[in-house]
């Protein structure tokens, strides 16, 4: 008997495929495609010297699956209460973690319970997601956003619907109309999912007074509201605007977090931050034991001597530098046949191609001079994402910024009619 595994595997999976990144047609020479952190900014001398301090300091104890301690005089190991560290993650960490969300954002309370690390901060979407959301239940979305967290709210079997943004972010007028379509419709709604600063793919930033406003529309229709705050250090000009975790008043937002964008996204440490008793119900869904404990040390100390916000600084200087040069690229080689606003921050331009170029020969063309980005279909769907483009400008090097967008412009150029 010829054994065929699709006939064993589950209605999750069955219901797949894997999430997808596009494959394309020919060797990629200018990968504009994934929202990736530059390679020259990470902190390579810091985390070679801190990796093997800790070796030195704490040997084996940085290997195990949660803290402990050595007492020297006892020559004894001294054990955690409890193994919280298991679905919480490493105390220290969160404790510093806590520290630097309450001064940055300006939260004050928070102390490491409010906190799980997690495998990056696409692991604490899904924990979110698995922990407050049952089949059928509503949850919304802006209309493009993160295709990863699309999934796992499906794979939840969640109704899943789009709430419209524009130059200012998620639009509370169609998030209430939204919520009253569930009403009408009899499903409970249950959770917003929401990148106010430096949206995915737009970049656009929601300004404080809506802000204001969607946390009020969830107060009144009574939903918990996810702030994937993932890019929202990555400022290279304006003003900072508050995160919706330090406007809340009633507990009901919890955060998103990580350093896959501000250090390195190998270290693969994100975190979620909110109550307490919504952080006990994120850690119920938890099966992984925890991440790493030798990085979450290493970590601890590049934060206690005062490295993060220095680095922070260093980095976004590097990214205001490439986002000129990709402006600058796109606006001597594009023209007038595509349109964008300039982000304050992120990792990306969303360019709308003119009405009068034919995108599907010039994004085939453009594939096939090595030009890799992400197209709108991605995120808006077959048809209201025809036309738009996320250009991924934070990992590639200067000079490919400036040759690779020359090479989309020549293909934009040559199918315009």
């Amino acid at each position: 008997m010829t054994f065929d595994p699709t006939t064993k595997v589950s209605e999750l999976a069955a219901g797949g495929p894997a999430l997808f990144f596009p494959d394309p047609p020919a060797p990629v020479t200018f990968n504009f495609d994934q929202g990736l952190a530059a390679e020259e900014t990470f902190p390579l001398e810091d985390f070679k010297t801190l990796m093997s301090d800790v070796i030195d300091r704490d040997g084996g104890l940085a290997l195990e699956y949660i803290s402990m301690d050595y007492d020297r005089d006892a020559d004894q190991i001294t054990y955690l209460p409890t193994y919280i560290e298991l679905m919480l993650g490493n105390t220290a960490l969160r404790e510093e973690v806590a520290t630097w969300i309450g001064e940055s954002q300006g939260v004050s309370g928070l102390t490491a319970d409010n906190f799980i690390l997690c495998s990056g901060s696409v692991q604490a979407i899904a924990l979110a997601v698995n922990a407050l959301v049952n089949p059928g239940e509503g949850v919304l979305v802006e209309k493009a956003t993160f295709p990863y967290a699309m999934r796992f709210m499906h794979m939840r079997d969640a109704d899943v619907r789009t709430v419209d943004i524009d130059e200012h972010g998620l639009d509370p007028a169609s998030l209430r109309a939204r919520l009253e379509e569930f009403k009408r419709d009899g499903v409970v709604p249950k959770l917003l999912y929401v990148i106010p600063t430096f949206q995915l793919p737009t970049c656009v930033v929601m300004p404080e007074e809506r802000r204001r406003e969607v946390l009020a529309i969830a107060e009144e229709y009574d939903i918990v509201v996810l702030e994937d705050a993932i890019y929202s250090d990555l400022r290279y000009s304006g003003d900072p605007v508050p995160s919706l975790l330090s406007l809340d008043t009633s507990g009901r937002v919890i955060q998103s977090h990580g350093f896959s964008k501000v250090l390195a996204p190998a270290l693969r440490i994100g975190w979620i931050a909110a109550s307490t008793p919504l952080i006990n119900a994120l850690a119920s869904v938890r099966q992984d034991l925890g991440v790493s404990q030798w990085m979450c040390r290493m970590m601890v100390d590049f934060m206690q001597q005062g490295k993060l916000d220095p680095h922070i600084e260093k980095a976004n200087a590097v990214y205001r530098r490439k986002r000129d040069i990709a402006v600058a690229a796109v606006r001597e080689h594009c023209g007038d046949l595509v349109s964008f606003d300039v982000p304050d921050g992120g990792f990306y331009l969303w360019l709308q191609i003119a009405e009068n170029v034919d995108w599907e020969k010039a994004q085939h063309e453009a594939a096939m001079a090595g030009v890799f980005c992400r197209p709108g279909e991605k995120f808006l769907g077959e048809d209201a994402g025809r036309g738009y483009l996320r250009l991924a400008y934070s990992h590639a090097p200067d000079h490919e910024i400036a040759r690779g967008i020359k090479a989309l412009g020549e293909a934009i150029v040559a199918n315009a009619h």
